[in-house]
C-alpha cells in the first residue's frame, strides 16, 4: 500500500492574487494499491466520487498515460481532512495526491518538475498546487512552456487561523466576480504589496503586513460573496491581527498574527463561537515540506 500526504493551501494571501500559496499542517491523506482485479475501487468519500470522474483517479491517469503504464486494477481510499470548496485547496491535493500516488506505483519514472508541470496543466495555475508539492511559502508563475516557483519556509514569527464558513463558494462563482479590465494604478498598488506581502512573511517582519496585505485586483469584488467577511475581518483586526485576507478563491478567510499576541486565540475563539457558531475556527500551523509519501505492507 502507498500512502500519500498532502497539505492544505492558502492562495493569494491578500495580494498575491494567482501567484502566492502557502502550505499549512492540515492533510489529505490518499492510500493507493495496484490489484488484479482489473477494477477500479474508490473508497472514503461520497458514492458519487467513487467512479472515473474522482479528480485523484485522473490524475493517475495522466501519469499512467505519460509513462505508459497500465494497471490490473486499482484501490483508492480518500481520508478527507481538508474542507471541500473552502479555499483551502482540496481540489489541490487530490490532484497532488493522485499524481504522487501514481508515480511511485510506477517506480517513480517522473522527476518532482515533471510532476508540477501535470499539476499545473490540471489545475489551470500553479497557486495552490506548488505549495501542496513543495510546502513553505510558495511564489510561482506558469508559462505554456514551463513553470517556475521559488519557495521560502515561512518565519516563526507568526501565527495563523481559518475562519472557515458553513457555506461554499465555488471558484468559478468567486473568477466570474473579477472584473476584466483593472486600472494601472491598481496594478501598481498590488505590485508593491505582494513583494512586501512575501518578503514580510519569509523574512518575519510583522509590523510591514500591517499595510501589505491589502489589495486591490480581486477582494474588492469577492467580499460581498461572503457573508460576515467585514464583519470577522474587523473584529480580528480589533483584537490585534496582523491582517486577514479571502483564503484563495473564499470563503474561508485566512488571519495573520504576531506569535507575541497571546491573547488573539482565546478572544477570537470566544467571538467566533458566540457571533457565528456554525463556522469553524482553526489554527493553522505552517508546513515546509509539501507532500509526503511512505509504503508499508
Amino acid at each position: 500500500m502507498i500512502r500519500v500526504r498532502v497539505p492544505a493551501t492558502s492562495a493569494n494571501i491578500g495580494p498575491g492574487f494567482d501567484a502566492f500559496g502557502m502550505a499549512f499542517e492540515l492533510y489529505n491523506i490518499f492510500s493507493f494499491e495496484e490489484r488484479d482485479t482489473g477494477k477500479l475501487t474508490i473508497r472514503g468519500v461520497a458514492k458519487k466520487y467513487q467512479g472515473k470522474s474522482n479528480l485523484v483517479y485522473k490524475a493517475m491517469l495522466k501519469v499512467f498515460n505519460k509513462v505508459g503504464y497500465k494497471p490490473k486494477g486499482l484501490y483508492i481510499y480518500s481520508d478527507v481532512n481538508v474542507p471541500v470548496s473552502r479555499g483551502l485547496g482540496s481540489s489541490a491535493t487530490c490532484i497532488v495526491g493522485g499524481l504522487v500516488g501514481a508515480n511511485v506505483l510506477c517506480g517513480a519514472p517522473l522527476t518532482g518538475q515533471e510532476l508540477f508541470d501535470l499539476a499545473v496543466e490540471m489545475e489551470g495555475h500553479p497557486d495552490n498546487v506548488a505549495p501542496a508539492m513543495f510546502g513553505g511559502l510558495v511564489v510561482s508563475i506558469g508559462t505554456r512552456e514551463e513553470n517556475f516557483y521559488i519557495k521560502k519556509p515561512v518565519a516563526p514569527q507568526f501565527d495563523f487561523y481559518a475562519a472557515i464558513p458553513d457555506f461554499t463558494l465555488p471558484t468559478i462563482e468567486a473568477r466570474r466576480a473579477i472584473p476584466k479590465k483593472i486600472y494601472h494604478k491598481d496594478a501598481a498598488f498590488n505590485v508593491s504589496r505582494a513583494s512586501m506581502t512575501y518578503l514580510a512573511l519569509a523574512d518575519g517582519l510583522p509590523d510591514i503586513l500591517k499595510e501589505s496585505m491589502k489589495d486591490k485586483l480581486h477582494q474588492p469584488y469577492r467580499i460581498p460573496l461572503i457573508d460576515h467577511y467585514d464583519e470577522v475581518h474587523s473584529t480580528a483586526e480589533g483584537f490585534g491581527a496582523l491582517g486577514s485576507c479571502i483564503s484563495g478563491a473564499g470563503p474561508t478567510i485566512l488571519i495573520v498574527c504576531d506569535k507575541k499576541n497571546h491573547r488573539f486565540e482565546a478572544e477570537m475563539s470566544r467571538w467566533m463561537a458566540e457571533t457565528l457558531p456554525q463556522w469553524q475556527f482553526l489554527k493553522l500551523i505552517p508546513d515546509n515540506t509539501g507532500v509526503c509519501t511512505d509504503q508499508h505492507s
